[in-house]
């Protein structure tokens, strides 16, 4: 029961348990731990996101503030993956604010990513193209390929269309997102347009990133990669 007391090794194997899948270990030993800091409670936080079990990070949260433990950055990135794997926008929007406002953290690209997730995933899609257009440094790909997801989800082709505008510039080669476009088309009906972005992905220089697995044999790990037929046969 020493290492209880060792705060750093705690939390190491929070984390640990918690991208295991162990969520239930991670949680008995933080609940056992002498003594936390502002990494252990994110980590549970972030923990409890990971497993889409929102109210048990915002319960965590809240618990974290009564214990007068001052949040950072990762804190309010676990609660904003939180909200989005269950689409609470509101809350999302709620949290966002506090971050800048109560605790004066400048939201970096993966806080405006996490919170145009959110409102993406909730339908509330032109709200997500408007924080893209005041955010103060410029979308990635991850953002856009976010909103452009969404958007065959509840079949908004106005946004999709500003979102593909943008992936053709980040990253015009990526057949992904051409095939997303595609299947946009395909969903409401429109088989010309349909067509035509299929005309484009076998006539342009389109890369398409082939899936992959990862087996652990005999303590190695191997990589086997889809249309790869270089590895031996287990």
């Amino acid at each position: 029961k020493g290492f209880l007391k060792q705060t750093g090794v705690c939390n190491a194997l929070v984390e640990m348990y918690s991208k295991c899948g162990l969520i239930s270990e991670a949680m008995d030993l933080f609940n056992r731990m002498m003594g936390k800091d502002v990494i252990s409670w994110s980590t549970m936080i972030s923990g409890y996101a990971h497993h889409g079990n929102a109210d048990r990070a915002m319960e965590t949260f809240d618990e974290m503030q009564r214990a007068k433990v001052k949040p950072n950055g990762i804190t309010f990135l676990g609660l904003l993956s939180a909200c989005s794997h269950v689409g609470l926008w509101r809350q999302g929007l709620m949290y966002f604010d506090m971050m800048r406002q109560d605790y004066q953290i400048e939201p970096k690209i993966e806080h405006y990513g996490c919170l145009i997730d959110v409102l993406a995933r909730a339908g509330k899609l032109e709200r997500a193209v408007e924080i893209t257009k005041t955010m103060p440094m410029k979308p990635d790909s991850k953002i856009w390929g976010s909103l452009l997801s969404s958007c065959r989800a509840r079949g908004n082709l106005d946004v999709a269309l500003v979102a593909m505008d943008h992936l053709l510039e980040l990253e015009p080669e990526d057949m992904g997102n051409y095939v997303l476009l595609s299947n946009i088309y395909a969903d409401l009906g429109k088989w010309e347009d349909v067509s035509r972005m299929r005309k484009l992905t076998r006539n342009g220089n389109m890369k398409k990133t082939p899936g992959c697995s990862l087996i652990e044999v005999n303590n190695f790990v191997q990589e086997f990669v889809a249309g790869d037929h270089s590895k031996p046969f287990w």
